[in-house]
């Protein structure tokens, strides 16, 4: 039987008699700040689609991670939907399909993590990284979440990790600062360029994970509608995207990006 998350505190005691409670989620603690709430998706039938969707677990998102009040953003949980939200509406709640990979990233970002994605769960991590993919044969396939991820990010810059970490879960590992030209960053997490940037076992071709977080972070810059982008957010991606560019690929894309969209060309 599928376990939903409850979205009202006042049921905490019923859920908990009703499902158990399998403390399985690291224990943790962190300064529980909020944000507000992007777009208007708690409410059930959004929060058991998405729980579905990426595999939650109440085990892994229990003891203090959030579970099952859902709609508390001071909690891992509750931020997670948001950045979730935010990757899979960007563009405008309207008209989406699951299946839908037309138009540009931003338009199917959100599909494609849901489609590779194993399971999404909370740690606390040693806060050296913020998030981190295991893909492979024969083992456990799944992403995890740390406290940086929930509390050292805004909502757009958690959305674009979890679609960073979805370039993962496609088996596609990074193959950046390598060679005669390691990245600016000096960064594991740098792909050899914007347009080549998947390493590691059965990896498939083209552009990487960090290549689609710029390329993601872009199109929000252009196209994110009124409710997702606000200009601070709009600013933001445009400020992020372009910090990849300049420090997380071996070989320099030579761009940068105005708040329209437009591209400067940074190479002399």
């Amino acid at each position: 039987m599928r376990r939903q998350v409850l979205i009202a505190a006042f049921i905490v005691a019923l859920s908990f008699a009703l499902l158990g409670h399998s403390a399985r989620a690291d224990t943790c603690s962190a300064v529980l700040t909020t944000e507000p709430r992007v777009g208007g998706w708690c409410f059930q039938s959004w929060v058991d689609f998405f729980w579905d969707a990426y595999d939650f677990d109440q085990g892994d998102w229990d003891d203090g991670f959030g579970f099952p009040n859902a709609c508390d953003l001071t909690r891992p949980l509750g931020r997670t939907f948001n950045a979730i939200y935010v990757l899979n509406y960007a563009d405008g709640p309207s008209g989406k399909s699951t299946s839908d990979f037309s138009g540009s990233i931003l338009h199917w970002g959100g599909n494609y993590s849901m489609r590779e994605i194993d399971e999404l769960d909370a740690r606390c991590g040693d806060g050296s990284r913020r998030a981190f993919t295991q893909w492979g044969v024969l083992i456990d396939n799944y992403t995890q979440l740390y406290l940086p991820f929930f509390y050292n990010e805004n909502v757009v810059e958690r959305a674009a990790t979890i679609l960073h970490e979805s370039r993962h879960a496609d088996w596609c590992g990074h193959n950046g600062n390598d060679g005669s030209n390691p990245c600016p960053a000096r960064s594991d997490s740098c792909d050899e360029s914007f347009d080549d940037g998947c390493g590691g076992f059965a990896s498939p071709s083209g552009r990487g994970a960090t290549g689609f977080q710029a390329l993601w972070l872009w199109w929000f810059t252009v196209d994110a509608d009124g409710i997702t982008g606000t200009s601070a957010r709009k600013a933001f991606a445009r400020d992020e995207a372009n910090r990849i560019f300049n420090t997380m690929f071996d070989v320099d894309p030579c761009l940068n990006i105005t708040s329209s969209g437009a591209v400067i060309d940074t190479c002399p």
